[in-house]
């Protein structure tokens, strides 16, 4: 096949599949908005496409190309925080505070403790649970750069941040339950 006849093959394609694709590729990239952004710019790239390529499955070749531009639209989108950074910002509140014309007490001292909190749950984890968590959320490693990092499957990873997330969510939602019933709450005796 030649490459106008797979270029309109594809774009024809991607026409009549629209809403069935921009569905699918929802579930990847967690939002319609930019799902309907990447189709888009899928369709420009087929018209800018340069080489013939032999596609048996339509459907799939569309959605990891447009996959494909999400993860990059999310790359390029991301403030990545260099591990300087973090470390100033974690100690922020010890050297000198951000000027804020609505920050009281009650919430500077409620985001001390959640962060003190977070600090717990982040030192409480295994070490290697550590190092994928702050990898992905905070270097932004996608999860294959992790897997081939330590050693183990992709699924591993997701299983591994997945459990890591769940335990920051109980120990931030144990903090917050406590500091909450110091305040109020009706009291046992």
């Amino acid at each position: 096949m030649s490459l106008p006849d797979l270029r309109t093959k594809l774009k024809r394609h991607l026409s009549a599949r629209y809403a069935v694709l921009r569905w699918r590729l929802e579930r990847v990239v967690g939002c319609q908005h930019n799902a309907a952004d990447a189709l888009q710019e899928t369709w420009l790239r087929l018209e800018a496409m340069a080489q013939p390529a032999s596609v048996h499955n339509p459907d799939a070749y569309l959605l990891r190309m447009a996959a494909n531009i999400a993860t990059d639209a999310y790359r390029r989108d991301q403030i990545i925080v260099t591990e300087r950074e973090r470390d100033e910002l974690m100690h922020l509140g010890e050297a000198e505070a951000f000027a804020d014309d609505i920050a009281d007490p009650a919430r500077i001292v409620s985001a001390r403790l959640d962060v003190q909190a977070l600090d717990a749950a982040l030192a409480s984890l295994s070490p290697r649970r550590r190092a994928i968590l702050t990898g992905a959320r905070v270097d932004g490693l996608l999860n294959e750069e992790i897997a081939e990092r330590f050693g183990i499957s992709v699924a591993m990873v997701k299983k591994e941040l997945q459990a890591a997330m769940q335990h920051c969510r109980t120990c931030m939602a144990d903090a917050d339950a406590a500091q909450r019933s110091d305040v109020s709450g009706r009291r046992k005796y």
